[in-house]
């Protein structure tokens, strides 16, 4: 051997040899920082055993400083064994050690890019399991497999692989690791349903395989998460991020479902290594506040994938063989959580939700939040509809395409999605799939209420005789093609009718409802002053001309009529000239200068002031926002003095780090009080309204404040052209809308959240709700409020009895242009009499977003009358939030849930859809038949139980 070889291996030597002893120390280091923690939380023992370890020590520190030659092992397998005792107690702990990859979709990357992180995690998770034997590895989010199943399929048949060995544990309940504060309540229920479904078909899991919802980097939890989860088939909670304090508890929902709830409070979470140092702490605190004796330790790089490394299995082999340390174990959830429900610990309970965090999350990207929003809404609506144009019409049930329609919501309920924070890339892929949901609901939609208008008979609306082909038809076929621009999700296509004008009105909604409807006439004269709606039992009354324009080579002119609809059903209305002039009592304007009662002052600030039969609205010229609303009844003064309601407000916050997510100091506030440019808009008898424009910095400001006759309900139409940026220079700017109330201070706030509602302290800070949000308190006159409704906004405040919705911030990081775009946002406030009615404003806020549908028709008989009603719920504090074909069978399935605490028995009138006396099964979640069956059908009207707070789902047929 060379002297060369010599040397190197000599260096080797040294290298290993100092490894090894390195090794030793870290293990010991290890053992005593656990032993010490581990005493700790063993009061009975701390005592006896405190002496062990200091003993220990003190050999090991007296081997260490022994002159001569030292042997470092010998000291170290000396003291553990001085710590023996410490050690066999120990051995009765486990940890279980749960391999996990985090993936974020598409948060600081694109769809690309995590598609192949996905791809490249699985495969070296494949490796390591051929490695090392005892390995196992646990995995969410149903929405990677399925882009392995798409665009890797040799990974997904590996994937199938190793689950069917027991070594790959899905843990996916969910279709992403989503949002929990800002989607629907039935968004949460299709989460659970498609997941499991999924699952089943391609792994061949049962729900009672998969108990647990992971969510370790969720932005909050709403309160009634337990009460969905445990519907369907999930009782167990591992999340990160927010809650209270402690390692595991009962998270408890207002109708007393309980989940185990595991807060990951290790300082890795979700995305460490394994650390025995770290591990030794953890289980340590644990132990002392559970008392439980089996712990669970994620571990696994994440964010953007990778998974366990080989050092980290290689440290676990190694650690395991510690003789002062826990058992070590490569395990699961199921594992872990199973051990805990053998227990049966007597633990905290956790009855509220679990927020807040990141507030500004509530309003990041206001596009991918209106998509939200509308995804929500129009999904459910389809299925309704094709339901029934199948019963009536024979239109066949989409179910595949529907369920493609409903992963894309889904996949963008992503927690770094929904929540706005995500880089520019994330929303080009979200509106992409946004925009296919959108055509898959409106062509579903469109050719449903076409399929039931073709059945309906209209001539007795129009009165006029069924036209047929080439025959008095009118020349207005064809015109709209495409035309969205009338609310209720259908085009403004024109089935071409000669005469009078007939449309079939729409109702969502399984509750009647009167609702002002606009309707378009194509390529025909209409006089204002002449313009009649009749309905099939030739009642007549004034239609109100809102205008006339001209769209892709046709003119039209849109009619806005008061319609009465039944339950989830239809009626008939038509439109057309009268002989002589026709004149009408409703909603009126007055433009001047007026005192809050209606008399008109001299000043030289003005007013106009719009009033129906119940409302008196004065709005302020200057800021455009309203002085004064007063019930007409009662006499009672919403408005505070002095104060301006509906006032758009500017913010500017000073610049900060992560504004996608936080919400910074306010240092500036711009109130639009002055300098508003005021129009008159709609001057009656159906609808009147008043415009105001406003430049806020180098952006246009419109508000449009309209009151409908025969409505409580006073509407805002705002319309952004916004060009402002934010910067790391100048901060982040801001425009909320101000709701005040003339109440005495202390109003309590109450705020939709999903399946249900909840109160929260006044504060500034912003907090999510749904579609409504209300404020109400103690006037001179007795109890009155306000609530508000909105068609796309999450983020709201309460502060001094002021309820505030934000409307737009422009964050700059990860985006650094998320809102520069011309914007139109909805929302109307509604004043009541009395404290919040959680009831009235669920259904305020379902209304306001799912405005009646119109569909043009022609003047025809048919099998079906000029009215009627398909679904009925005749119990108000039951809504439904779906009715649609079951999954695996033909049967109708409906969801509901109870928005008050009282139990109830709810009873819903099904018409039509199926056969009078069908059986009626209650199920859960996921439609599978519950033990305790109180579901039955009395000829044509269900009835079943609904507990308070909570939901029930049937099959029935």
């Amino acid at each position: 051997m060379s002297f060369s070889e010599q040397f190197h291996n000599l260096l080797h030597d040294i290298d290993q040899s100092r490894k090894s002893l390195a090794a030793l120390m870290e293990r010991f280091n290890a053992e005593i920082s656990f032993a010490r923690a581990f005493a700790d939380a063993l009061p009975e023992k701390k005592s006896e055993w405190e002496s062990l370890i200091v003993k220990s020590v003190e050999h090991v520190s007296n081997a260490i400083s022994t002159s001569g030659a030292i042997d470092v092992a010998k000291a170290v397998t000396e003291a553990e064994g001085i710590l023996a005792p410490i050690g066999k107690v120990a051995k009765d702990y486990t940890i279980h050690c749960c391999g996990h990859a985090h993936i974020d979709m598409n948060w600081m990357w694109p769809w690309q890019d995590t598609v192949s992180v996905t791809h490249d995690t699985f495969s070296t998770v494949n490796k390591l399991m051929d490695e090392f034997p005892e390995f196992h590895f646990s995995q969410s989010q149903a929405s990677t497999y399925k882009a392995m199943e798409q665009y890797c399929p040799e990974i997904f048949e590996m994937i199938k692989q190793r689950v069917k060995e027991g070594r790959w544990e899905i843990t996916a309940s969910n279709w992403v690791e989503g949002d929990k504060n800002i989607v629907s309540g039935e968004s949460l229920c299709r989460h659970l349903l498609y997941t499991r479904k999924y699952v089943k078909e391609k792994f061949g899991l049962e729900p009672e395989d998969i108990k647990i919802d992971w969510s370790p980097d969720t932005f909050g939890h709403a309160y009634t998460i337990p009460s969905i989860l445990k519907h369907g088939g999930v009782n167990r909670y591992y999340f990160h991020r927010t809650g209270p304090g402690k390692w595991l508890t009962k998270w408890r929902s207002a109708d007393g479902s309980e989940v185990y709830a595991y807060k990951d409070k290790d300082k890795y979470a979700y995305n460490g290594p394994i650390d025995p140092m770290d591990m030794g702490a953890v289980i340590s605190d644990y132990v002392k506040e559970t008392g439980l004796k089996d712990f669970m330790y994620v571990y696994g790089v994440g964010d953007h994938g990778g998974g366990p490394t080989r050092k980290d299995l290689r440290k676990a082999m190694e650690i395991k063989d510690w003789p002062i340390f826990p058992t070590v174990k490569m395990s699961t959830t199921n594992a872990f959580f199973d051990a805990v429900e053998a227990a049966n610990p007597d633990l905290p309970v956790t009855d509220s939700d679990m927020n807040f965090i990141f507030e500004g999350c509530y309003t990041a990207q206001s596009n991918i939040k209106r998509a939200n929003r509308v995804s929500e809404i129009i999904l459910p609506e389809a299925e309704t509809l094709s339901l029934i144009a199948g019963a009536v019409a024979g239109f066949p049930y989409p179910s595949d395409t529907l369920l493609k329609a409903w992963e894309n919501t889904l996949f963008n309920h992503f927690h770094d999605i929904l929540p706005g924070s995500g880089i520019h890339a994330t929303y080009e892929y979200s509106q992409g799939l946004f925009q296919e949901i959108q055509a898959t609901a409106g062509s579903i939609r469109t050719r449903a209420l076409r399929g039931l208008t073709s059945k309906i008979n209209t001539a007795a609306a129009a009165n006029a005789k069924p036209t047929t082909f080439g025959a008095g038809l009118g020349d207005g076929l064809g015109a709209g093609v495409g035309d969205t621009t009338i609310p209720g999700g259908i085009t403004g296509y024109n089935a071409g009718a000669a005469s009078a004008e007939p449309f079939v009105i729409y109702n969502q909604k399984p509750w009647a409802r009167s609702e002002m409807v606009y309707a378009k006439v194509w390529n025909k004269e209409v006089l204002a002053d002449k313009v009649v709606v009749r309905d099939s039992n030739g009642n007549e009354f004034k239609g109100q001309v809102m205008g006339h324009a001209h769209y892709w080579g046709h003119n039209y002119t849109t009619v806005a009529f008061n319609a009465k609809v039944p339950a989830l059903g239809y009626n008939v209305y038509a439109i057309d000239n009268a002989v002589d002039p026709i004149t009408a009592e409703g909603a009126c304007i007055k433009t001047g200068m007026y005192d809050v009662y209606g008399n008109k002052i001299p000043s030289s600030v003005g007013s106009s002031i719009l009033e129906n039969e119940f409302l008196k609205v004065q709005v302020d010229w200057a800021s455009g926002a309203i002085c004064s609303m007063i019930d007409k009844e009662t006499g009672v003064e919403y408005v505070p003095d002095g104060k301006l309601l509906g006032l758009i407000e500017g913010y500017q916050e000073t610049p900060h780090g992560m504004t996608s997510w936080c919400i910074g100091q306010a240092t500036e506030c711009t109130p639009l009080i002055q300098g508003g440019d005021l129009h008159v808009t709609h001057n009656g008898p159906n609808r009147v309204a008043v415009r105001t424009t406003h430049k806020y910095r180098n952006s246009r400001v419109t508000v449009e404040i309209g009151l409908n006759a025969g409505s409580r309900m006073v509407d805002f139409d705002v319309r952004l052209h916004w060009v402002e940026i934010g910067t790391p220079e100048t901060g982040v700017p801001m425009l909320k809308a101000a709701f005040p109330l003339n109440a005495k201070p202390g109003a309590t706030a109450t705020y939709e959240i999903p399946f249900g509602s909840q109160q929260r302290p006044q504060s500034a800070q912003e907090v999510p709700a749904l579609k409504w949000a209300d404020i109400s308190g103690k006037t001179e006159e007795g109890k009155a409020g306000i609530t508000l409704v909105n068609d796309s906004k999450y983020g709201h405040s309460c502060n001094e009895n002021t309820l505030r919705l934000t409307l737009i911030r422009s964050s700059y990081d990860p985006d650094p242009l998320p809102e520069v775009a011309d914007h139109t946002i909805k929302f109307a406030v509604v004043p009541h009499a009395g404290e919040c009615d959680v009831i009235a404003a669920t259904r305020l806020g379902e209304e306001f977003n799912s405005p009646v549908s119109v569909a043009s028709a022609t003047v025809q008989d048919g099998p079906l009358p000029a009215e009627k009603s398909f679904v009925e719920v005749l119990t108000p504090e039951v809504m439904v939030s779906t009715v649609k074909k079951a999954e695996a069978s033909d049967g109708l399935v409906i969801r509901m849930y109870n928005m008050t605490g009282k139990d109830t028995v709810a009873k819903v009138k099904i018409s039509d859809l199926v056969k009078a006396g069908a059986a009626a099964k209650e199920t859960d979640t996921l439609e599978r038949p519950v033990s305790a069956n109180t579901a039955k059908m009395d000829g044509d009207t269900l009835s079943v139980a609904v507990p308070g707070f909570s939901n029930t789902t049937v099959v029935i047929g």
